[in-house]
């Protein structure tokens, strides 16, 4: 049996169950997408295990009636003799009605590279991606900046633009960040540790950070815009969303929320709002939006100093 079908079955036995009655309600009173960044997995280990990976994170998905969108750097399928296997990763996402996106060959930060160098990179990043959405019938068409990261200076931001829209990109904007991936690289070295009690604990504070960062976000598009906006959160194809985006996803619909796609999101008149941000962090475009009018942006919620300490190495 090949990878991408047992993938796909795996995905079937994991969502078994009525999974059409927990769509998403047309009534909700808020709206999000969710996007995953470093796809096939931000942790590009062991094929199994990223096999494994991706069956919970889409099955998570289904289970919720969530069309999402992954964003891809083609480096981790560059592993000799398991291109195919890593390759079909990507593939049980589209089979999933899921999309793809562009997130550079290597991850790089376009504050500390050079715009060709960089330029290079994204074109690089998209040879296997357009194939595989080409032979859909589907057109690669969106561009996640790595960290969040849009230039050191407006030339290069403004220029770098002007070279995705030549190439067909639209730029994937964030408005829920979050530093979920702190939490993440804890989970994984308390996973390898067999540190089980500390995998609860740092799943059960993920989901609490979770929503303080939520409650942030809805209070600054209030303040900025005057009304609660549709939001893109960025989350990581992870060990530790694998396990509790389930969780993660129940939260937010008890919040109010409905799951909409990217491109549906990007109907909202917010993403038309000017963004003149440029520096070494990477900003939710709400804060952009607030510093390019002069505003203050606000600070993000903080992870604890215990999970900054647990994510680093021991």
């Amino acid at each position: 049996m090949n990878t991408r079908l047992l993938i796909l079955l795996l995905i079937a036995a994991v969502t078994a169950g009525p999974a059409e009655a927990q769509q998403a309600q047309g009534t909700a009173e808020r709206a999000v997408a969710l996007t995953f960044d470093d796809l096939p997995a931000t942790r590009s280990g062991r094929l199994d295990e990223m096999q494994q990976l991706t069956v919970r994170l889409l099955g998570h998905l289904r289970e919720h009636g969530i069309t999402t969108i992954g964003f891809v750097n083609e480096v981790k399928l560059d592993v000799a003799g398991e291109e195919t296997a890593r390759k079909a990763l990507l593939e049980a996402w589209l089979d999933a009605g899921h999309d793809l996106g562009n997130h550079t060959y290597s991850h790089l930060r376009l504050y500390d590279t050079p715009l060709a160098a960089y330029e290079d990179d994204v074109m690089r990043g998209e040879r296997v991606t357009r194939a595989l959405m080409a032979a859909r019938g589907r057109e690669l068409r969106y561009f996640r900046h790595p960290t969040l990261n849009t230039g050191p200076d407006l030339p290069t931001k403004k220029a770098f633009e002007q070279f995705l829209s030549s190439h067909g990109y639209v730029v994937a904007p964030v408005t829920i960040d979050n530093d979920e991936y702190l939490y993440a690289a804890a989970y994984d070295r308390a996973q390898a540790r067999g540190d089980a009690g500390l995998m609860a604990r740092l799943g059960k504070d993920y989901l609490r950070y979770m929503q303080e960062v939520f409650a942030f976000y809805e209070t600054l598009s209030r303040r900025i815009l005057g009304r609660e906006m549709t939001h893109i959160l960025l989350l990581h194809s992870n060990r530790l969303n694998a396990e509790y985006l389930g969780d993660l996803a129940a939260a937010l619909k008890a919040r109010g929320y409905g799951f909409v796609s990217l491109g549906a999101a990007l109907n909202d008149p917010a993403y038309k709002l000017p963004d003149e941000y440029v520096g070494p962090r990477g900003l939710s475009w709400i804060q952009r939006w607030a510093i390019t009018r002069g505003e203050a942006p606000g600070q993000q919620p903080s992870v604890p100093d215990w999970v900054t300490r647990a994510s680093l190495p021991q």
